[in-house]
Order: C-alpha cells, then structure tokens, then sequence
C-alpha cells in the first residue's frame, strides 16, 4: 500500500486514485474495439463518452478495469454497473484506515459483492488482499464466482451464498469452524427504502449546489432497494457488529445521503461506539459518505489518514 496521506485535489478525489487525472478516452477507444463501439466522434477527431447511457457505463468500466488493473470483468445483465473511481476512493480510504497496523496480511469482507464482485478483485489484484465476498442473488454469485475464475484469484477470493437476506455476515460466522478473523469489511448498501411508494423518487440533493449525476442509474431493483434504505441496512451491521466484535477489526459502509451520516453516528453513539471516523469520496458530480467503526482500542481510528475524521 501506498504511505502518501491522501490530498485533496478541487473535485476531492484520493491523491493515490489513477483516475485523477481524466483518462484519455480517444486513445483508449482506438486501444479497445468494444469500447470504440460505445463512443461517438466528435468534429474534432476526438471520442465522446455518453455517461447516461448503460450500455456505455458497463464497456467504460470494463476498459478501466482491464487498462489500469489488467482485471477482466463482466456484469450480469440488468446488474449494478460500478463506477471504478468510487470503488477505488473506498478501497484506498481503507488503506489509509489499515496503514497504521503495518499489517504482512491483510483479510477484508466484501458485504453484497454483486456479479461484478469489484471490491473483492480490486483488494485482491491491486494489494494482496484476501476477501470474503458475500452475495444473496442467484445470478450475481454466478458472474462474481466467474469473473474470480477468469482471472485467476481462486487462492485469494472466495465467494459465500448468503442464503437468509435478514443477515450481514452472521450466517458465514456461524458456519466457519476456524474462527476466521478478518482486518475489515466494506459495504455499498442499498441507498433506497423499498416501502417507499416511490423509491427512486426522493430529491436527496440541493440542485443549485450539486448538479445532477452525468451517470445512468444502473442496478436491479434487489441491488438499489431494502426495507428502511441504506439507513436501516448499515444499522443491521451495526447491531452485528455488537455480536461479533473479535471476528472485524474495522467495520466500515458507506452512504449515499448526507443527512444519514448523522442518523448513523448518533445511532453508533446509542450503541456506545466512540472509535468512529468518517470521510467524503468525490468523483466529479458525484459525492458519497463513508463511516468506520472499531472495538479495537488499539486502532484509533481517529489517528488515522481518513480526509474527514470523527470521533464521538
């Protein structure tokens, strides 16, 4: 892992994020046929990337994937598309969050790792790490069990059905006869409340402060939606993080709306968590929130890297 300290640069990105600086899409549209196919010419003899489409939004990823990681990835259709910077902001925050343990091993929990199984192959691939990857959805186990195959990281990732959709990781504790202790987990939750009668149809932003999202919205109805959103969801780790304090030394999630950073660390704070630290990803229009936790009081998490740290 890098020892830089992450710097902000205007849009926020992680100083040690390769897409800080905006890929040269021209060169990469000539590097890849299946991406050229996505992008339109412009009058100037450059590439144009149409963000609000998904057919697009899944070749982009994919090129990024296969130019910066030399990961092959494929997503099962109607699926959750990543965007790459986001997932790199996180993954590199919770390099920042381990730095200070000077760690030879690293073990991460990857919770809902859907058919792209991102996070997983990232830690795997980029640091070293070893992941436990959780998944509920039929399909999405079948495509992240595939992409895991494709390249070549049986060794360092292994794939767990979440079979009861209620648990986080307590299904996977109670099965493991070894005791497994892992370093961290990592969750990009539903952001959306399914007993909404219009899920999607919440304005969670000021307009005349953050300009709409260039990206598509991708994602089954399964991947954007849960019972009491995000909020309730990060809770439930919460409350089993309680019940297995030993088995992660951070646990981390992150947030789609400002306003629930707040109901989460009150909500830690009930718990009587005060080992807490939170930071902000930016990825050009699009910003997200991000909440540690940690029973260890060896892992002072307020000590650590993070750009936005809290401890209650």
């Amino acid at each position: 892992m890098g020892k830089n300290k992450p710097n902000s640069n205007k849009f926020g990105m992680h100083v040690r994020n390769v897409l800080r600086q905006a890929p040269d899409y021209t060169k990469l549209a000539i590097k890849y046929k299946d991406f050229r196919h996505v992008c339109s010419l412009e009058l100037n003899g450059k590439v144009s990337v149409n963000f609000r489409n998904e057919r697009t939004l899944r070749e982009l990823t994919k090129m990024l994937l296969k130019e910066y990681f030399d990961l092959n990835v494929d997503f099962a259709p109607g699926s959750l598309v990543p965007t790459l910077a986001l997932r790199l902001n996180y993954i590199l925050w919770i390099e920042d969050l381990l730095e200070p343990l000077k760690l030879d091993q690293i073990k991460g929990i990857d919770i809902g790792c859907g058919s792209s199984c991102i996070y997983s192959l990232l830690g795997a691939k980029k640091n070293n790490w070893q992941m436990l990857a959780l998944e509920s959805k039929p399909e999405n186990l079948e495509y992240a069990r595939e992409n895991i195959k494709r390249n070549h990281l049986e060794h360092h990732v292994e794939v767990f059905a979440q079979t009861d959709k209620t648990c986080i990781f307590k299904t996977y504790f109670a099965q493991d006869t070894k005791d497994q202790k892992y370093h961290f987990c990592l969750c990009n939750p539903p952001f959306f409340d399914s007993n909404s009668p219009n899920p999607f149809g919440a304005n969670t932003r000021n307009p005349e402060r953050r300009p709409a999202p260039n990206n598509a919205r991708t994602g089954s109805q399964e991947e954007l939606t849960c019972a009491g959103g995000e909020v309730q969801f990060v809770q439930r780790i919460v409350d089993e993080s309680l019940e297995n304090k030993l088995r992660v030394r951070i646990f981390t999630s992150m947030l789609g709306v400002k306003a629930n950073v707040p109901r989460i660390l009150e909500y830690l704070k009930e718990k009587g968590l005060t080992n807490v630290s939170t930071t902000k990803f930016h990825q050009g229009h699009t910003t997200r929130w991000a909440v540690a936790w940690s029973f260890c009081t060896e892992t002072p998490l307020s000590q650590g890297t993070s750009s936005n740290k809290r401890t209650l």
